[in-house]
């Protein structure tokens, strides 16, 4: 009983009688065990509620879902290569390949940088390439 043991309860009943005398220890006792029962009581009855519908949950049909059910067909894939990037069908391309003109001093050396484009795999990059006209060779961009 709660962890208790026999000269551990024996302990506190001295203990008890000592506190509340012979007069009022059967009143006190009798007190204790009505509220360990109505404790007990409550405990099952709330048991008994949480059981109830957690079944109750159990019993009932699947909920409806809001969203229909997906297929589980696979996605169709691209049918080919990816069309060739053109200034018709890429926005701003004539813009990202045009050259700005810089305003150099008439001896400085001139730098053109071309855009190099790869395919590979369906992912286009680009990488710049840089050429030095004034004969130092090319440096890194």
């Amino acid at each position: 009983m709660f962890g208790l043991s026999f000269g551990e309860i024996v302990i506190i009943a001295v203990i008890a009688l000592l506190l509340l005398g012979p007069d009022r220890l059967p009143e006190a006792a009798k007190t204790l065990g009505k509220t360990l029962r109505q404790i007990r009581a409550a405990t099952d009855d709330l048991k008994d509620q949480v059981e109830r519908e957690i079944y109750l949950d159990d019993r009932k049909g699947p909920k409806p879902s809001l969203v229909p059910a997906v297929p589980a067909a696979p996605v169709p894939g691209p049918s080919g290569p990816p069309p060739p990037a053109t200034v018709e069908n890429v926005p701003g391309l004539e813009a990202a390949l045009a050259e700005p003109s810089p305003a150099t001093p008439a001896n400085a050396p001139t730098v053109t940088t071309d855009m190099q484009v790869t395919t590979e795999t369906q992912v286009t990059t680009a990488t710049p390439v840089t050429t030095d006209t004034s004969g130092e060779g090319a440096k890194a961009p």
